[in-house]
This record gives C-alpha cells, sequence and structure tokens, in this order.
C-alpha cells in the first residue's frame, strides 16, 4: 500500500512538473522588473533622475491619447513622458518600491514644478474675520480639487460654501483654458490676507469708549496640475 501510493505521488510530481515545463516554453515571460538586476545597479538610478529633472526647452501644451495605448507614462499635459514604453514604467514602478528610503532632491521637485501650469482665483472683500476664513482654507490645501470639494461639504464654518465656490470657479477656469479634469488638479496655494478693515466706535464702561475693527479679508487660491511621477516618488 505504501509503495503504491509512493508511486502514485511521483507520477503527479512528474506530470505537473511536465505542465509547468510545457506552459513555461509557450508564453515565456518577461523576467519579473522587481528581480532584475539592472534596479541595484546605480546606473537606472541616475537615468530615472536626469529624466526627471530634464525640462524642454520648448513648453507646448500636450494631448494625451488614452484610447490608442500611447506610451505616455508619467506624461502630463505640459511636461513631456517621463518613461517611453510598458517594460520601462514596469522597472519604474519596483525601482519605487524598492528604494523607498530614498528622497528626490528638493531641486529636481522645484525645477519640475515651475514648468507646470497653475491657474490662479480670489474672491475679495469679504466680512470675516481673516483667521477665521484661514481656519477654512487649511482644509482645502495640499488636496486634489474633488478631495478638497469634498472636504469643505462636511465642514461646519459658516464660509465653507465660499471657499468651495472659488475652487469650484478656478477649476472650471482651468477646464476652459487647458481642458483639465478636477481629478488632474491639486491645490497648491489656499490662505486668506487681511482686507480694508471699518473703524467703527466701541462703547465701554463708565463712560469710556474705544475703537474697534469691522474686519474684511480676501482669498487667494493656486490650482496646479498633477506631477503623478514626483507624486509615486514622494509617497
Amino acid at each position: 500500500m505504501a509503495q503504491s501510493l509512493t508511486s502514485r505521488m511521483s507520477r503527479l510530481a512528474i506530470s505537473t512538473r511536465n505542465i509547468f515545463t510545457a506552459s513555461a516554453s509557450i508564453s515565456k515571460p518577461n523576467p519579473s522588473p522587481i528581480l532584475s538586476s539592472s534596479l541595484r545597479t546605480p546606473l537606472m538610478h541616475t537615468n530615472i533622475l536626469r529624466s526627471l529633472s530634464t525640462i524642454p526647452k520648448q513648453q507646448q501644451t500636450r494631448t494625451i491619447d488614452i484610447t490608442n495605448n500611447s506610451p505616455d507614462f508619467g506624461a502630463t499635459s505640459t511636461l513631456p513622458p517621463l518613461l517611453h514604453s510598458q517594460r520601462d514604467a514596469e522597472n519604474f514602478a519596483a525601482f519605487v518600491h524598492a528604494n523607498k528610503h530614498h528622497k528626490v532632491k528638493p531641486f529636481i521637485l522645484k525645477r519640475r514644478r515651475q514648468h507646470l501650469k497653475s491657474y490662479i482665483g480670489n474672491e475679495k472683500n469679504i466680512r470675516h474675520s481673516p483667521w477665521r476664513m484661514n481656519l477654512v482654507c487649511q482644509f482645502a490645501h495640499g488636496l486634489t480639487v474633488p478631495e478638497a470639494l469634498k472636504q469643505l461639504m462636511f465642514c461646519q464654518k459658516v464660509k465653507a460654501p465660499l471657499v468651495a465656490k472659488v475652487i469650484r470657479r478656478t477649476a472650471n477656469l482651468a477646464d476652459i483654458r487647458d481642458g483639465f479634469q478636477p481629478s488632474q488638479l491639486e491645490v497648491a496655494e489656499c490662505f486668506t490676507t487681511h482686507g480694508t478693515h471699518l473703524k467703527r466706535l466701541k462703547i465701554m464702561g463708565r463712560g469710556r469708549s474705544g475703537k474697534k475693527l469691522r474686519r474684511f479679508s480676501h482669498i487667494r487660491l493656486v490650482l496646479r496640475e498633477i506631477d503623478f511621477p514626483t507624486k509615486i516618488l514622494e509617497a
């Protein structure tokens, strides 16, 4: 009984090995980019950083074609594609996964952000305190446009709908000018400054009087297109 069981298991192992050998010879997939030896060389690290820091001299608006599977890996409407094939994109993803502890140098990020398109929106002479208005603006700063609108929707502050209105108006401007969708934009700047305050009389006790200010504020908003390759590296 034990001998028959052993022979049956050996035949099963041989047949399984033959199946795996035949399937490997038919498909012949590309080797996994995570196990490739080129990731451990400093050459790939240098090439990726060089491609990140390289900015074209002539800036023209690009139209990203996603219907014909064009090789636009890591491209934005302003910056050229970072990678030119699917294999390069897989190697780039494996490189980022293997080098999470490395940080991109700040001058590379600054150089790329200077060439991204941005759109300015503002709202002036708001009858509200600048300090209180700035609390609302902090909800939207650093987020994408859909996420910022979602945060402001559940914010209990009085002027939260006004800040959301300014964000929608600026995102609509980006759509009209360059065809950007809200998911392609992020809130780069959102803060409040002092407006022209009105001086008023303040009545106090014991026959005294002073002055008080009716405060006004201005909102400044800057929406910028998202540079997805640098977001991946910063994650």
